[in-house]
């Protein structure tokens, strides 16, 4: 899953909303002592639904079944594809407005940027400015996403063809997408209130 699922699946508190954020710069397991437990246990939440999401029956049903080059790659544009419909299906998962969310969303990113590594500080800044977390709906922005995601790739690969993914395979998505995020709502929720075992 990409940013805007993970955040929304972190739950309210801010420290587990600041994990989903992190989870994709900070690597290994020595890394969690330094962190203080509600931190830590959003990073563990970011780390275990990137696991739950790639072990999806549907989501490996689906990409088991594409041809190259789709298959390599169809988990990079899958996470973004789904940012792409939660934020169109927004109010099937939240009872907050996505404005609200996204306010909520820059002052805890604000508040917290001295505790973000360079690379997520430049991602949040370029974030507030472009308006991400309100137009991940618009399939400019996700065009604008995909770019950027092959340069930093940097290879060649279909990347900046995801949305032409998108459109040969819609009902395919969208019904993975339909079966995933419920699955993936309800072990955060368990996860949050329990909390990891490790």
């Amino acid at each position: 899953m990409n940013y805007l699922a993970h955040l929304i699946l972190a739950g309210p508190h801010p420290d587990h909303r600041l994990g989903a954020l992190l989870g994709d710069h900070l690597k290994g397991l020595q890394v969690l002592d330094t962190l203080r437990p509600e931190l830590r246990r959003g990073v563990l939440l970011h780390r275990r639904i990137d696991g739950w999401s790639d072990r999806h029956a549907v989501v490996t049903a689906f990409t088991s079944k594409l041809n190259v080059p789709w298959r390599r790659y169809a988990g990079i544009m899958l996470d973004v594809l789904f940012d792409h419909l939660l934020s169109q299906q927004w109010t099937d998962y939240s009872d907050q407005p996505l404005s609200e969310f996204a306010a909520d969303t820059e002052r805890l990113l604000a508040d917290h940027r001295h505790e973000l590594p360079d690379r997520l500080r430049r991602f949040t800044r370029w974030a507030e400015q472009a308006s991400l977390w309100t137009r991940m709906h618009d399939r400019q922005m996700i065009q604008t996403i995909f770019d950027l995601i092959a340069l930093r790739h940097g290879q060649a690969s279909p990347l900046k063809q995801g949305l032409d993914f998108f459109d040969q395979y819609p009902d395919q998505i969208q019904h993975a997408f339909d079966h995933l995020m419920p699955d993936l709502m309800k072990q955060a929720r368990t996860f949050r209130s329990i909390g990891p075992s490790t």
